[in-house]
């Protein structure tokens, strides 16, 4: 059988422009989702030597061998959602919190079930009289403490609330004051009252007296 040469040329001329004729300014994409793969596979198709056409196994083979792939990416997509939210912030864990008391950073101090209002905070140099202050939302002092000499570093302190009895009495959030040395990083133990979600699949919201705790805002738990 013999091959007329005029169409066999036509045809190597166009496959010829289509593999290095391109638009000025593209950009090249390493990325190929499965719209992408469809369209090469069209064009390569329609550009195909007659003579020589793509093998039919080959063709679906080379399909099912991009499905597999696209629908192991889009199930690895799945369990990395799911993961997100079983993680070390989830929910559940979030609510074995609730009764615990928490050490956060703030100068804002609450009752615990013994009516004990606690917390510490770090000296920044030596000291001859610290004393501590409780406030209540009128600005009042409803208790005080004189600590004296303290030195460099770490202090803590635990005020005891009772009434006449000798019942634990709770005087509601106090604003803790330091007088007499330069303090920072102040922190108080709050209870944790209960636990909500966050927008956007986030970790859980720590609801406490003083207001809304993150769990990563907690220095300690106890």
């Amino acid at each position: 059988m013999d091959i007329n040469p005029q169409v066999y040329e036509f045809k190597r001329s166009a496959t010829s422009d289509l593999s290095f004729s391109q638009p000025a300014g593209a950009v090249g994409d390493s990325n190929m989702d499965q719209d992408s793969f469809l369209r090469l596979m069209t064009t390569q198709l329609k550009f195909q030597d007659p003579f020589d056409p793509m093998d039919n196994q080959a063709m679906v083979a080379q399909l099912a061998q991009f499905s597999s792939v696209a629908g192991i990416s889009e199930m690895n997509k799945s369990l990395s959602e799911i993961a997100s939210m079983l993680g070390n912030n989830r929910l559940s864990d979030a609510k074995e919190w609730i009764g615990q008391s928490l050490l956060v950073p703030g100068n804002y101090a609450v009752a615990n079930k013994s009516g004990e209002y606690t917390g510490e905070f770090e000296l920044d140099q030596p000291s001859e009289n610290i004393s501590i202050d409780l406030l209540n939302e009128a600005g009042e002092i409803v208790m005080f403490a004189e600590l004296g000499p303290q030195k460099t570093g770490p202090v803590q302190f635990n005020f005891e609330s009772k009434n006449a009895a000798g019942e634990p009495q709770d005087l509601g959030r106090l604003k803790v004051r330091v007088n007499g040395g330069a303090v920072s990083n102040l922190a108080t133990w709050v209870p944790v009252a209960s636990v909500k979600t966050s927008e956007g699949n986030g970790p859980p919201i720590l609801v406490t007296p003083i207001g809304n705790v993150m769990p990563s805002e907690a220095l300690r738990i106890g």
